[in-house]
């Protein structure tokens, strides 16, 4: 697995950090993305034990401006990628209430959750190695699914994964002759900044649920949403 190639959106913490990790423990060339190296400590530190192996890059998921730019800086350098996850998240905590939503918020959970990955799709996919099976994964969430049993929270956020949740659906079909399998990932409620100190599963765990989700994934199971620990959940 030494010559496989992902880039992780989101790498600076949580879920993506560790995802970053496990892959690299697995022999991944990983490319980790995040805003800013002041919250990438761990990323730093990581970089230093996995040298050759880890790049840190530094962009605004909502930004298509940089995304197109690190796009176009891997093509030059002819980084061929064998998954993209998009992972970096944004929660609107406040808006628990249609009667007081806080819609700069609501806006940002759809820039980060649904657009951003919409986007860094758009530029990447002339990355992707065409020369065995491509996969593309986003960390979405149950909280997204039309067909669950909801409590009423977080509009943004919910409404921005069911967006998150449709991406996968248009993609898996548009690529499928690609050979480019898409996923989405419910990774659970993890204790992380986003799911708090009670939450009921630790981060490593949540990970390599995720990575094993992935690693099943195939052009005959493309395009479904599933939970880190491989069940299978309705949108």
């Amino acid at each position: 697995m030494s010559n496989l190639v992902v880039l992780i959106t989101g790498a600076n913490r949580g879920i993506g950090f560790e995802l970053a990790r496990q892959y690299l423990i697995n022999g991944w060339t990983v490319i980790a993305t995040c805003r800013d190296l002041e919250t990438a400590v761990g990323l730093v530190s990581l970089k230093g034990k996995f040298p050759n192996k880890l790049s840190i890059e530094l962009i605004d998921i909502t930004c298509p401006e940089k995304i197109k730019t690190l796009a176009s800086k891997l093509n030059e350098e002819n980084i061929k990628l064998d998954l993209i996850v998009n992972n970096a998240g944004y929660l609107d905590r406040e808006n628990t209430s249609i009667h007081t939503i806080n819609y700069a918020n609501a806006e940002m959970c759809f820039k980060v959750n649904s657009l951003g990955p919409l986007y860094l799709t758009h530029c990447f996919l002339p990355l992707i190695n065409k020369k065995r099976l491509c996969k593309i994964a986003v960390i979405s969430s149950a909280m997204g699914s039309l067909s669950l049993e909801q409590s009423v929270d977080w509009y943004g956020y919910r409404m921005s994964k069911a967006a998150a949740n449709m991406l996968v659906v248009n993609l898996s079909q548009e690529l499928v002759n690609d050979n480019v399998a898409v996923v989405a990932v419910h990774p659970g409620w993890v204790q992380t900044d986003m799911g708090g100190s009670t939450a009921s599963e630790n981060v490593v765990d949540s990970a390599l649920g995720i990575m094993n989700v992935i690693l099943n994934l195939s052009i005959d199971n493309t395009g479904k949403l599933y939970s880190f620990n491989g069940e299978e959940l309705p949108f």
